[in-house]
């Protein structure tokens, strides 16, 4: 019908329809194209999420590459110094090249720089990933002291802004808090745990449990634990753990994250055995004391010109025993040679050292021994630093107390070595590490391994 009642005709009606038709499979065609454009796209995003995933792998595996060649390096040059790198080593799924460059051309140098290259799935392939890591390590004789801080049986701790230049070993726990500051590793027996803005330039290993406390705290390289890991803070290599890894909110691992792994025990080691004999000091006067009184009387009219080898006794019935470097009489012990000071007593140090010419002050503490000589039982710590005393660089500090321990307290800074059967360190302590050889000390170390390794942090290059 129209507007005045008359009725259309039947063919405007089928051409309506057949419009309308026409109309239902464009738009079905509009819906299909639609659809298929939708999945191309979901399927395009599918499979770059699964190259994604592989490329982290690949990623994950060269990195892996890269510091079983530091290792590698590490491990050659402990017997052989001389050795300067291979090529094309093969792993699972990925290879590794590293060279090794000397730090300098005079041929006694320590020094050693280490270039690793990890390639992933191999250095040929086309779609390969390479990952390039760099170490700056030293060689040390294994007769020399090695460890900025070496503890047994005892432990390691530290408060209030500790900074150690060098490694730390303890045959038991590390404890570190307080903005403390290592830019070595550390190894522990025991478990190793730190607070408060702890920063860890190398890597850490322990027997036991690992707790990295405090969003602030960083280890740069790797941490490995024969027990649990537990991460507030910043981990930039990778973590390995016998038990559990647990991430804290502000947690964070760069590198690959393997729990219920436990990796190889950090080896077990001793203090060094020291045996008193003057013969061991041919060119040194060498010169026994009753007492450490009569010790005073030499050391306090000649402190502006101190050397040459003492060796304190403790008489039997205890008296006068304690070596006390004190404030009085005023002023600083000035060294003129190399000295060494061993006492059968404690030792007690609160009185600047200075020295115009480079010497190694070395100072052992028998006290605590179990049999003669040396007192037992030892009323404290066999040596103790306090009352901001300041060392010199060029004076090499050797402190060795086997049986009762060393303790620091408002030291300001000295350079050199501490092995102990316990160390406890205070207000802002800071020790450079220096590696020394003094006589008297046998160092139990495998005859296969000619040098130590004293490592830095390793740090990657961009590469390709």
């Amino acid at each position: 019908m129209v507007g005045n009642g008359a009725e259309l005709p039947m063919t405007a009606l089928w051409s309506r329809r057949r419009d309308e038709r026409g109309m239902t499979i464009v738009l079905a065609l509009v819906v299909c194209l639609v659809v298929f454009t939708l999945g191309a796209t979901w399927v395009g995003i599918s499979m770059h999420q699964v190259d994604g995933s592989g490329r982290d792998k690949l990623r994950e595996a060269a990195r892996n590459a890269a510091e079983a060649g530091l290792n590698e390096a590490m491990s050659r040059l402990s017997a052989d110094a001389s050795w300067t790198g291979e090529t094309g080593r093969t792993l699972p799924g990925a290879e590794f090249e590293v060279s090794v460059l000397a730090t300098s051309v005079d041929p006694d140098d320590p020094g050693r720089y280490i270039v690793a290259k990890g390639y992933a799935p191999s250095k040929a392939s086309p779609l390969r990933v390479a990952k390039r890591l760099e170490q700056q390590i030293e060689l040390l004789p294994t007769s020399s002291f090695s460890y900025a801080l070496f503890s047994a049986p005892g432990g390691v701790g530290g408060v209030n802004k500790p900074t150690i230049t060098g490694d730390i070993y303890s045959a038991t726990d590390v404890s570190l808090s307080n903005y403390a500051t290592v830019t070595g590793s550390v190894t522990s027996l025991g478990n190793v745990t730190t607070s408060n803005n702890t920063s860890i330039a190398g890597d850490v290993r322990a027997a036991g449990n690992v707790t990295l406390d405090n969003a602030q705290t960083t280890v740069m390289g790797n941490v490995y634990a024969g027990g649990n890991v537990s991460i507030t803070g910043h981990v930039k290599g990778s973590v390995q753990a016998g038990g559990t890894i647990t991430l804290g909110p502000s947690g964070k691992v760069d590198g690959s994250v393997s729990a219920n792994s436990p990796p190889p025990p950090p080896a077990a080691q001793t203090l060094p055995t020291f045996t008193w004999d003057p013969a061991n000091y041919p060119t040194q006067t060498v010169t026994t004391y009753t007492d450490a009184n009569a010790f005073a009387n030499y050391w306090q009219p000649n402190m502006n010109a101190l050397h040459n080898v003492h060796y304190v006794r403790c008489p039997s019935n205890g008296v006068n025993c304690a070596v006390s470097f004190g404030n009085s009489p005023p002023g600083k012990l000035n060294l003129t040679g190399d000295m060494t000071i061993v006492a059968e007593g404690p030792i007690t140090i609160s009185k600047d050292i200075s020295s115009s010419v480079p010497v190694t002050l070395t100072i052992v503490s028998l006290c605590g021994a179990p049999t003669p000589p040396g007192q037992n039982p030892c009323s404290g710590p066999g040596i103790t630093m306090t009352g901001q005393v300041t060392v010199p660089d060029n004076v090499k500090l050797v402190l060795f107390a086997p049986y009762a321990g060393v303790r620091f307290k408002n030291l300001k800074h000295f350079s050199g070595t501490v092995y102990a059967s316990s160390i406890q360190l205070d207000q802002q302590f800071q020790l450079t590490f220096q590696p020394v050889q003094v006589p008297g000390f046998q160092f139990d170390v495998s005859s296969s391994t000619h040098f130590q390794i004293q490592a830095g942090a390793f740090k990657e290059v961009p590469f390709s």
